[in-house]
């Protein structure tokens, strides 16, 4: 079968370049223009935004005078500009560097966050449940994450030695750069813009982070987030201070923020009735079976096995006739004078110690709740009373404190890496991971994301939390490949190991080794848990096509050179990856392949992508587009999207008349289904 080309001249089968919008990362400015678009029609004039029309609709609400408030810094337009500015890179598999690359559904990508964000915004905008980070802490020391505005790409490659023979190192002056404020904060900025991006609407990001820069971190946050959405901090007792300092330090922070607070307070409620519904029963369940006397045993040892997944009601860790409850609830009361009577201690018949500013109800409910049973004393008469609070009687409240050993994480992975433990400062522990996975992302299929990745302990929690409720999760990593130095004390063995296993001397490699190992442990001593172990290495390159550069001096050999607009060396894979990342689909998601006129074609999405990226010659192209077309029907997507490869229409010669075939079988088989055509 074959067409003229139309009358109207236009492309049957039209080329997306790499300067294209479709074969960038998407462009947040259009997006956050179409969205005030919607908003406000009124503004839009000859294309552009009216912002006089703007500031009238808006009122009052508009700050109009120099003076403001606000969260400055030298470098914040900048930095704010380059979250906005789409990267012309894309991923390139690394299935011999993977686990189970067939059947994982997790990723770990090699590579700068920042620009790795954007790449993946088009596939997994809205879809993070959880993202956990560590970033860096600004202490005046190393400063790995410098971000080039001109050419971040092009920076990237050189400073990971992937782009010319020197290879320099990825550290920065230790005295210069880390330790000023605006250089820590024009680094998290675009970060944390694109991370509210790819975060669902019920999604959530706590940030880990100690004194230095918390009070900074606050501001920014309310700026990207909005203050509404501010759920709260949790401190993190995770350490002692032996250091001779004026007020000891011996805690961290964990800031926690949501997309939309309004979305997860009732998700979160439901979480905290859930549990509480679990206590309730299993409190009935263990009354009805055991003895007065045995009931605190019988509890202990059901509890010590659930702990993980009763958060945040695991303080309740007590049992009697009435119930599972806490001992921890203060009858003091707070803020302002109470009141004052004795309580006798029912051992020394001596009254008991009262609280500072006296009790918080009046005596006569203090006596009707010690004949119920609800008033738990000490050993004498020195310990102030408490109040026993039964778990049916629970109102959800998230933690503030969480009081888990920060040197576990150290353990964590000196056991499951011995050869990387001191490459590492401060890991966090898998218990904390776990912990907060299990109470903010509790669902099946929930995605949770740390672009910090460092030691790879969140994907470790995330394994453990679905070890303890057996809620499958899924996870991406962010890595930097930072260099290793053999030289260094703290690095020397983890260089020493790669070395010898002939791996590249960075951090990224250690990160994957250590998944590596925890995962094959977990998989021996947990096969009656059906735990996804696996991941997917990619990492960050430059677009497999190539810009048009012309050169004025031989322009004929620049457009020769432009036919073939794939860079060498990339492969039908790499080309697949990046439609993928620019058509918005999952890369974990499974794949179909079939061979069809000879050619392979990919079937991604159930459908929804149909791809080609062989040399398809005038011949080939009925046998070939109606074996697509009987696919996709097959298939029954609503609408299918269909990409070839440029260079490979027309193998024979007879280009317009193959891009012509192929475009009018489809579009005459599938008709409305048709979102696109197109080639890359």
């Amino acid at each position: 079968m074959t067409d003229a080309p139309s009358a109207t001249g236009a492309d049957p089968l039209p080329q997306i370049t790499r300067g294209d919008e479709a074969a960038g990362s998407g462009d947040m400015r259009a997006d956050n223009v179409a969205r005030l678009k919607t908003l406000f029609p009124e503004i839009a004039s000859d294309g552009k935004i009216d912002f006089d029309v703007l500031r009238q609709l808006l009122g009052d609400a508009v700050e109009d005078g120099e003076e403001r408030y606000g969260l400055n810094w030298k470098g914040k337009r900048k930095a704010r500009a380059f979250a906005l500015t789409p990267s012309l890179g894309t991923l390139l598999a690394a299935p011999e560097d993977s686990v189970a690359w067939d059947s994982t559904n997790n990723l770990l990508i090699e590579g700068d966050n920042l620009e790795v964000l954007k790449i993946l915004r088009r596939s997994y905008s809205n879809k993070i449940k959880f993202i956990y980070i560590d970033p860096p802490y600004n202490t005046g020391k190393d400063f790995v994450y410098q971000d080039a505005y001109g050419q971040p790409l092009s920076n990237y490659l050189a400073l990971t030695g992937q782009k010319n023979s020197e290879g320099e190192v990825l550290t920065t002056d230790r005295e210069a750069a880390g330790r000023l404020h605006s250089d820590w904060l024009s680094m998290l900025l675009p970060r944390l813009v694109l991370a509210k991006e790819l975060l669902s609407k019920k999604g959530v990001i706590a940030i880990s982070i100690e004194e230095r820069e918390y009070a900074n971190l606050w501001a920014l946050t309310c700026e990207i987030f909005g203050q509404e959405n501010i759920v709260g901090t949790i401190v993190w007792k995770n350490a002692t201070d032996n250091n001779p300092t004026n007020v000891a330090t011996e805690h961290e922070y964990i800031l926690v923020v949501a997309r939309d607070k309004s979305s997860i307070d009732n998700v979160w409620k439901s979480r905290a009735s859930a549990v509480k519904d679990i206590l309730v029963q299993k409190g009935e369940e263990l009354c009805q079976l055991h003895e007065k006397s045995r009931l605190q045993e019988a509890y202990d040892l059901w509890f010590r096995s659930h702990k993980a997944e009763l958060w945040p009601l695991d303080r309740y860790k007590y049992i009697d006739s009435g119930g599972i409850y806490t001992g921890s609830q203060s009858v003091h009361n707070p803020g302002k004078e109470g009141y004052r009577y004795d309580v006798i201690h029912p051992k020394t018949k001596k009254p008991t110690k009262q609280p500072l500013l006296g009790y918080r109800f009046p005596k006569e409910t203090m006596d009707s709740l010690i004949e119920d049973g609800r008033i738990l004393f000490g050993e004498d008469e020195e310990k102030i009373v408490e109040l026993k609070v039964y778990a049916k009687d629970f109102n959800a409240k998230l933690p503030s404190w969480i009081d888990i050993d920060g040197r576990l994480g150290a353990y964590d992975l000196k056991e499951d890496f011995p050869e990387a433990a001191r490459s590492f400062s401060n890991p966090k522990p898998v218990s904390l991971i776990s912990y907060l996975t299990s109470y903010i992302a509790p669902e099946e299929g929930d995605w949770i994301m740390d672009f910090f990745a460092g030691s790879g302990t969140t994907a470790r929690g995330v394994w453990q939390a679905t070890i303890e409720d057996g809620m499958a999760r899924r996870f991406i990593l962010v890595q930097l490949p930072e260099i290793l130095s053999a030289d260094q004390t703290s690095q020397s063995s983890a260089a020493k190991f790669l070395n010898k296993l002939g791996k590249p001397l960075n951090i990224s490699e250690l990160t994957k080794e250590r998944l590596r190992r925890a995962g094959a442990k977990l998989r021996a001593q947990r096969s009656d848990v059906k735990l996804d172990t696996g991941f997917r290495v990619y990492k960050l390159a430059t677009s497999n096509l190539k810009p048009w550069q012309p050169d004025a001096e031989d322009l004929e050999a620049s457009i020769l050179d432009a036919v073939d607009n794939v860079l060498p060396g990339r492969t039908e894979e790499d080309l697949l990856v990046e439609l993928l990342l620019k058509t918005g689909i999952d890369l974990t998601l499974p794949e179909e392949k079939r061979t069809i006129a000879d050619k392979t074609v990919y079937a991604l999405g159930g459908g929804t992508l149909m791809v080609c990226l062989s040399d398809i010659a005038a011949d080939d192209a009925e046998v070939l587009g109606q074996g697509m077309a009987d696919w996709v029907e097959a298939l029954d997507p609503v609408q299918t999207t269909v990409y070839f490869k440029d260079t490979g229409l027309g193998a024979d010669g007879n280009r317009a008349a193959t891009k012509a075939n192929l475009a009018a079988i489809l579009r005459q088989r599938l008709g409305d289904r048709i979102a696109k055509i197109a080639s890359i």
